[in-house]
């Protein structure tokens, strides 16, 4: 099939495109422009666009992590039964120490977690770019390495604390150092390479099929699989030996976040709860979100699997894997977008080229490429002005801006949540108080409102001597004067299904 595609009016090696001293320092250059307009776009949601996409991002991460560096914080069902390990809120939590050294509470440590995550995240921009570099010259790289850098679901999700979407950027990452294009035979990449497909999976256990392929795909034959599937065991058998003894260290046996969450949610069936979807879920909000976008970007895709396989492989493994889970989200699907996406460039500049060589005017080729670059920004503009996209850009923004107003009060001995569930708060982590955090109810606010001084209500006025102090959209913060009494607070309560299992032993 691959021969009935035309080949690129230059010869492809398994080298650079060029060794020259003038070309490497204009790949360079154009590398790190990738790379910094990558970074620019994701830090949007950062300092522009604060949301919340979903509250595991705070209570299985950030909250987490505020535990182990402040003492406060909430506790989820997942981090009373095991099912998380402590290694995505202990790196969050190091992040947090690092953001000491500028300020404390959120106005420092959260910018400093957002910027190291959209940092990660446009490292797979500039992949992309090595990628397209390699097989279609300096435009084929920029055309590639943009249309990562731009894509808006790229954008969106990078900042955000999620295992999924961390996990995904480590892929990447690992996936190049392993395929760059051409036969690795450096043991040390390779072990590099396996370490990096060893902690995607061990971050989000459900990408172990499009690791494993990764990992198993046989560049140059399977003499060449042979060679270096040793070394891509040895990284990848390092970084399980590490997150065994972690969870070993935490939770008192190797591996047991990972077959407690296995437990959890395939027998016991808890992650149902929260809604079961059909199959073709993904589909549909495939064509919900990108519109008829969806389908230039997947023949773009298949053009892109014509030299990199593998992404477009592990790509449909991943979303065929989540179709056949019951509950679904958007953000499960993150890595199979993402990996489609690099694909799709490097499909485009496939196309770019052949174009330039079946007219015989590889000259025209810088100019298509800064053609097709400003089409991928405006199908990704367009697509971000979409009332769905809107509505994920802004997605408990206001949470975010009542946790930092509450932040910043003076004298908050006790806060209520009135009308609003503890795990669409800002929890500790947001609102960075040492006062206790109730949800009594409407019937028990009355009775027990000398335990707060602080009441963040959702579409309720808070009754006096309640003073409010602001509102963002349909939530506001009242403040009363004196001090609180304290009264227990309330634990996050325990979803169905799991009656049957013993809460783990906490280290």
């Amino acid at each position: 099939m691959r021969s009935s595609i035309p080949e690129p009016g230059w010869k492809l090696t398994s080298l650079p495109t060029s060794d020259r001293p003038g070309d490497r320092r204009a790949a360079l250059i154009a590398g790190a422009a990738i790379y910094v307009l990558a970074l620019a776009l994701r830090l949007l949601p950062v300092f522009v666009f604060p949301s919340i996409h979903y509250p595991d991002e705070i209570f299985q991460a950030v909250e987490q992590a505020h535990r182990l560096v402040y003492g406060t914080g909430l506790v989820p069902w997942e981090f009373v039964y095991g099912t998380r390990s402590w290694l995505l809120p202990g790196t969050i939590a190091w992040l947090m120490e690092f953001a000491r050294l500028f300020g404390d509470g959120p106005d420092f440590y959260m910018p400093v977690i957002g910027i190291t995550f959209a940092a990660l995240s446009a490292s797979s921009a500039l992949c992309a770019f090595l990628w397209g570099r390699r097989f279609y010259g300096m435009p084929g790289g920029l055309v590639a390495g943009a249309f990562a850098a731009l894509w808006i679901d790229l954008v969106y999700f990078a900042p955000h604390p999620l295992s999924e979407v961390a996990a995904t950027h480590v892929l990447v990452i690992g996936a190049y150092l392993a395929l760059p294009g051409f036969v690795v035979t450096d043991r040390e990449r390779l072990v590099a390479a396996g370490f990096l497909l060893g902690l995607a999976t061990l971050l989000r256990i459900q990408l172990a099929p499009a690791a494993a392929l990764i990992a198993l795909w046989p560049q140059g034959g399977m003499s060449s699989l042979k060679m270096r599937l040793p070394w891509l065991v040895a990284g990848g058998a390092a970084m399980a030996i590490l997150y065994g003894a972690l969870d070993a260290a935490t939770w008192g046996t190797p591996f047991e976040s990972i077959w407690r969450n296995i437990v959890v949610n395939l027998y016991y069936r808890v992650s149902e709860n929260w809604g079961i979807e059909p199959w073709f879920f993904y589909i549909d909000d495939l064509f919900a979100y990108w519109t008829a976008l969806a389908v230039i970007v997947l023949v773009l895709a298949r053009f892109g699997a014509y030299r990199v396989p593998w992404l477009g492989s592990a790509a449909l493994v991943i979303f065929a894997v989540h179709s056949l889970i019951g509950h679904k989200e958007w953000r499960f699907v993150y890595p199979a977008l993402l990996l489609a996406v690099l694909s799709a460039g490097i499909g485009l500049a496939h196309g770019l080229a052949w174009l330039a060589k079946r007219r015989n005017r590889d000259g025209v080729l810088p100019g298509a490429a800064a053609v097709a670059i400003a089409l991928v920004a405006l199908a990704s503009g367009g697509l971000a002005t979409t009332e769905n996209y809107r509505a994920l850009w802004t997605t408990r923004a206001d949470i975010v801006r009542a946790s930092a107003l509450i932040a910043h009060l003076p004298d908050v001995c006790g806060i209520e949540l009135d009308g609003i569930h503890w795990s669409n708060s800002g929890g500790y982590s947001l609102m960075h108080r040492d006062a206790p955090i109730y949800w009594f109810g409407a019937e028990d606010f009355v009775a027990h409102q000398d335990a707060f001084n602080i009441v963040l209500a959702y579409d309720r006025k808070a009754p006096p001597p309640f003073v409010e102090q602001a509102c963002f959209g349909r939530f506001c913060v009242a403040q009363r004067p004196g001090v609180c009494a304290r009264w227990p607070m309330t634990l996050p309560e325990t979803p169905p299904g799991l009656e049957q299992i013993a809460p783990a032993v906490r280290r």
